[in-house]
């Protein structure tokens, strides 16, 4: 998983990056939609809900970035990511930060800010690693 994040931080920077430079205007208000139904569902504590905006995330962001090479990069490494993320979230995860990191993304693409949109996505890998790195040695 580590490993995995190593390639999967470079690709979600220029994934978000491309989005908010590409997203049509309809993706635009879907993000800032998924931004405050996440937020909404972590302060609910509805972990599936989170999971379920999470993967239409994933998958809105690669397709708004409008570039099939990191598209088709990006897929299996959410993929693996998800698995790892659902069996293992429960042991360290906190929903409200989690949530809050991807809303971050998710409205700087809506406002198409290149630079907040890759910044925003640094601090979401910078959590997912530090949830990794506690996960695998939570000493």
């Amino acid at each position: 998983q580590l490993l995995l994040l190593e390639v999967r931080r470079e690709l979600e920077r220029l994934i978000a990056r491309s989005a908010a430079k590409r997203a049509t205007e309809a993706e635009r208000r879907r993000f800032a939609e998924i931004a405050d139904e996440m937020e909404a569902a972590a302060a609910k504590g509805d972990d599936i809900a989170f999971m379920r905006l999470d993967r239409e995330f994933n998958r809105l962001t690669s397709q708004a970035a409008h570039n099939e090479f990191a598209e088709t990069a990006m897929a299996p490494l959410h993929a693996v990511s998800r698995r790892f993320y659902y069996i293992h979230y429960q042991q360290v995860a906190d929903l409200e930060l989690t949530a809050k990191q991807h809303a971050d993304v998710a409205r700087a693409i809506a406002k198409g800010d290149r630079d907040g949109a890759g910044q925003a996505s640094d601090r979401l890998l910078d959590y997912i690693e530090e949830f990794t790195r506690a996960t695998v040695d939570p000493t």
